[in-house]
């Protein structure tokens, strides 16, 4: 998919093995506990969505996602944090949200720090709306800290 955002060219595609250099970068500079290559390598197959959002061709964000029985988890999401702000998050997400209702999917699911208050807005803007709270879920430099679980009802 290919949008344009502020004069710039946005490109949404699938997510490649070869990807990963790029992706640990943006996930080591975005993530205070970030995933391990193995952890990536380990979210490719025949049930997941992964997918790079590109903007003039460097790579500037990604997902990664899972499907199953009509729900889809969203595990993994970043935008590199030099081009956050500009509405990237947004358009990835949005692309989602498409690609799972495509995929006659019904919902999606994901869990986000309770402390990441520009995620919360990006997703309640996306629909998304506050399901529970699994206490002490993530790991902090200091202890734990809840996670919020949302879900968008497609």
């Amino acid at each position: 998919m290919t949008i344009y955002n502020n004069q710039s060219k946005i490109e949404i595609i699938a997510m490649a093995i070869t990807d990963l250099p790029e992706v640990l970068a943006i996930e080591s500079s975005a993530h205070s506990h970030p995933w391990s290559e193995k952890l990536f390598i380990s979210n490719f197959g025949k049930r997941y969505i992964n997918h790079v959002l590109m903007v003039e061709g460097k790579l500037a964000g990604y997902f990664v996602a899972s499907y199953v029985a009509g729900e889809v988890t969203l595990l993994n999401i970043a935008i590199s944090p030099d081009q956050q702000g500009l509405g990237l998050g947004f358009s990835l997400l949005d692309y989602l949200k498409t690609l799972s209702i495509s995929l006659d999917q019904q919902e999606i699911w994901l869990e986000v720090r309770e402390s990441n208050q520009a995620a919360l807005k990006l997703y309640q803007k996306l629909g998304f709306v506050e399901v529970d709270i699994r206490h002490a879920y993530y790991p902090t430099d200091n202890g734990r800290e809840n996670a919020i679980i949302m879900c968008c009802y497609l």
